[in-house]
């Protein structure tokens, strides 16, 4: 019975210390955009050449919204540890809810995400949601 009460408690110090590194380690707490320079360049990786006029940044990192010179929209949006990139179409709708946009497109392997924009939610809402012309 002690030999077994031995591996339990080796196998629970083994198990706390890889916690414990991962978290010094900063694994686990998702992706975040540093600044606007980080999404522009996100945002040209994944679209060369797309080249934003317009970037705003969620109030936590986790998200962007960029705007291009043709009035192309893209979205940002974490993936684990790394981002990926949409550029809406004219089906994209959004919805605020005080800061909060929620951005649906019609990629159904993009599911709708939500946004804290802060004050800049309302002009988002509002250029998503134009009709084209």
């Amino acid at each position: 019975m002690s030999g077994q009460l031995l591996v339990f408690a080796g196998s629970l110090v083994g198990v706390a210390f890889l916690v414990l590194v991962s978290w010094w380690l900063g694994l686990g707490r998702g992706a975040r955009i540093a600044g606007e320079a980080e999404a522009r360049e996100l945002a040209d990786n994944a679209l060369c050449g797309f080249s934003a006029e317009h970037v705003t940044l969620a109030i936590d990192g986790r998200g962007a919204l960029l705007a291009d010179s043709r009035n192309r929209i893209m979205v940002l949006v974490p993936h684990g540890a790394l981002f990926v990139a949409r550029l809406l179409d004219e089906t994209a709708c959004a919805l605020r809810a005080g800061t909060q946009l929620t951005v649906t497109g019609s990629d159904p392997t993009f599911p709708a995400m939500t946004l804290d924009l802060g004050h800049e939610a309302e002009a988002w809402e509002r250029r998503i949601n134009a009709p084209e012309g």
